[in-house]
């Protein structure tokens, strides 16, 4: 670069005035050069440069949405990008020698008046030979379910009465060790069901149980619950803790199962497990969405997320023991299905517009404090004496919060500074200022609540700091391919965060979840939080 930082901070408009023609030119060159010089840096791509294929944008080619509301942020805002590519047409049959196609055999490449192949039918053909598991099983234990009670007249059936089974399945299950040997194991069981008659002369029979089940349209076979699976509980708790906690693909969840385990799991078997999981935890978000509108502080914040062509935003709601996650737009609507119009405890949360339907509210001062370093950084000199003012203020009131604020010394300077913030409401030259200035002003009372309040929190970081993992985990898979993902996600990672933040293992309370759920039972509750 021809200009340092230290030159650009001496070129102003009153410098280049006072420049001879001559001056200006060797001035506008060198800054040509630099901007060219700039341009080309910004134009850096993975695909004419050395930049690793990670540092791509995990959002190209999803249009985004114009929201019903704007941001004072421009931080978090999306570019939308143009979508390139189209998909590649079927190619024709290859010409023959006098340029007509050679004729394709019955049954076999045959296209239709568009030259296009038809698709053939999914699946596997009708008559094909099929394939089944091939791994033999160990069997450890044998499981008999019999009736307890005859379903006629609800005699207890005597435990001497023959059994005749009918039906069995076998379930691999993960055995944890016990303290004093720590370790874990895979272990098969056989559970078998059948008839038990009665002396009344009713044969009373047993059948696994099953749970919920949900049709998506499109999709051929549905999500349910039931006790015919061949992933006990703990196991399918296990596989989520690698899919959603070591955030590994489910082709990676299958290779560390044959490495570790020595167990072959498709991967549709793998994803129907995290599938399974979702929906039966599904009921757990009504008691979390109940505790926080009972709170009397929540922290709200939303990131981007990708759903397969659609840009759409994952929210969390934190509070000092419950995490809510979910996907949907960045609507004013989304905040108030969770939280509700009559939400009465104190709400922190970054500029969003959307947040200002609530009175007792708070603002991040971490995200005024990153502003006001950018201004305080600027090349131009007013923009950086206001930021440089702007920070000044905020660490100040940081201290006196910490400390124990005393509110007319305090009220005395923010008194002075909102004027200064008046007079940069409508400065001309630098739009970062005047939107600065003007989100100071519009959330005035909001922003400094904590120095009238002792015991408020100054920042978001709660918030911020549930949703990191998901972040990076988004970086990974870019997101989620259907709303039926979309909503997994979201109840897998309340509950995982909840339990967290709670001092209990995820993964106990998940096993208890799909074991219930599978019988057809109700969720158990979330448990409660365990002192540290």
């Amino acid at each position: 670069m021809k200009l340092s930082d230290h030159d650009l901070l001496q070129i102003d408009e009153e410098y280049l005035s006072s420049l001879s023609s001559a001056e200006l030119l060797a001035v506008s060159r060198k800054m040509l050069e630099d901007l060219k010089e700039s341009r080309e840096r910004l134009n850096r791509t993975p695909d004419n440069s050395s930049q690793p294929p990670s540092s791509r944008s995990a959002y190209l080619g999803i249009p985004v949405e114009q929201d019903e509301t704007l941001s004072d942020e421009d931080e978090e805002d999306v570019s939308p990008v143009e979508k390139k590519g189209t998909d590649d047409a079927d190619g024709d049959d290859s010409p023959g020698p006098s340029g007509s196609s050679t004729p394709s055999a019955p049954g076999k490449g045959k296209s239709d008046s568009s030259g296009k192949k038809p698709k053939g039918r999914a699946g596997k053909p009708v008559g094909a030979k099929g394939f089944g598991r091939t791994q033999i099983i160990p069997i450890r234990s044998t499981v008999v379910h019999r009736a307890e009670t005859c379903a006629a007249c609800d005699a207890a059936l005597p435990l001497d009465a023959r059994f005749t089974a009918r039906i069995g399945y076998v379930t691999i299950d993960l055995i944890r060790g016990a303290p004093d040997q720590p370790g874990l194991r895979l272990e098969g069981t056989k559970h078998l069901f059948g008839e038990v008659a009665c002396r009344c002369g009713h044969i009373s029979c047993t059948g696994p149980g099953t749970g919920d089940r949900l049709e998506i349209a499109g999709r051929k076979t549905a999500t349910s619950l039931s006790e015919w699976r061949i992933v006990g509980p703990m196991l399918a708790a296990f596989i989520v803790a690698l899919a959603k906690r070591m955030r590994l693909s489910r082709s990676k969840v299958q290779e560390f199962l044959i490495d570790w385990f020595g167990l072959e799991l498709s991967v549709g078997t793998i994803d129907n497990c995290i599938r399974e999981v979702g929906l039966a935890a599904a009921p757990v978000q009504d008691e979390l969405i109940a505790e926080l509108r009972a709170s009397a502080l929540a922290h709200v914040d939303e990131t981007p997320w990708k759903q397969k062509g659609q840009a759409l935003w994952l929210w969390v709601f934190a509070t000092a023991n419950t995490v809510l996650f979910c996907v949907g737009r960045r609507t004013r609507q989304m905040v108030l299905d969770i939280l509700t119009e009559e939400y009465a405890g104190w709400l922190m949360s970054d500029g969003l517009m959307n947040y200002r339907i609530f009175s007792r509210r708070l603002r991040c001062w971490a995200h005024l404090i990153r502003k006001a370093k950018g201004l305080s950084t600027s090349l131009d000199k007013e923009s950086k004496r206001f930021g440089s003012r702007v920070l000044e203020v905020l660490e100040y009131m940081v201290e006196e919060v910490k400390d124990g604020s005393d509110p007319p010394a305090a009220e005395s300077i923010l008194e002075e500074f909102q004027g200064y913030c008046e007079l940069y409401r409508d400065y001309p030259p630098s739009e970062k200022v005047r939107s600065l200035a003007v989100e100071l002003l519009n959330d005035w009372d909001v922003i400094w609540q904590p120095v009238r309040v002792p015991g408020l929190p100054l920042t978001n970081n709660d918030a911020e700091r549930a949703l990191r993992h998901w972040v990076i985990a988004r970086l990974i898979s870019h997101g989620t391919r259907t709303a039926e993902g979309s909503r997994v996600l979201g109840v897998l990672a309340s509950v995982i965060e909840t339990c967290r933040l709670r001092n209990v293992s995820p993964w106990d309370y998940l096993a208890e979840v799909i074991a219930e759920r599978r019988k057809g039972n109700l969720v158990p509750p979330l448990p409660a939080p365990v002192a540290a």
